[in-house]
């Protein structure tokens, strides 16, 4: 079993880890996010013929 003082990690290191992870990530800009956000919108829309209808108790 390991020791659970080799488990603990203090919220400094936690937080470069963070930030190092953030660093590696490429920008986007607002305008491209808004975009990836319509196109997932209009991906995700179920027409009403395909949705699977429960009978009502």
């Amino acid at each position: 079993m390991i020791p659970e003082a080799n488990l603990r990690i203090s919220l400094t290191e936690l937080s470069l880890r963070g930030e190092r992870v953030i660093a590696q990530q490429s920008e986007i800009s607002y305008a491209e996010a808004l975009a990836q956000v319509q196109r997932l919108k209009e991906i995700s829309k179920v027409k009403q013929s395909q949705k699977k209808s429960r009978p009502k108790l």
